[in-house]
């Protein structure tokens, strides 16, 4: 690739990112596999930007969920990895 391009490519996915306003990846508690139930509006998830908070309490400071991703935590137990983000 030319260094040209590379310049080019590289602009644009920093334009994107700016345009994407702020974004977290939060996750719910770890719980067993056997025991495992999908979250719901009381489920406490832990972000590092935007705090502990249910999915109503992001949805109402403009938090939108891009992903809900069930993720494996040590082989014998399951977090949800949520993916949020707040357009500027």
């Amino acid at each position: 690739m030319r260094p040209a391009a590379f310049g080019v490519i590289a602009f644009g996915l920093v334009s994107f990112a700016a345009a994407a306003g702020e974004a977290d990846i939060c996750y719910s508690p770890a719980t067993d596999f056997a025991s495992a139930v999908p979250p719901t509006n009381d489920t406490v998830f832990e972000c590092p930007i935007a705090g502990s908070k249910t999915l109503p309490e992001l949805a109402a400071e403009g938090w939108e969920i891009v992903q809900l991703t069930p993720v494996t935590v040590g082989g014998t137990q399951i977090t949800d990895q949520l993916v949020i983000q707040r357009k500027s």
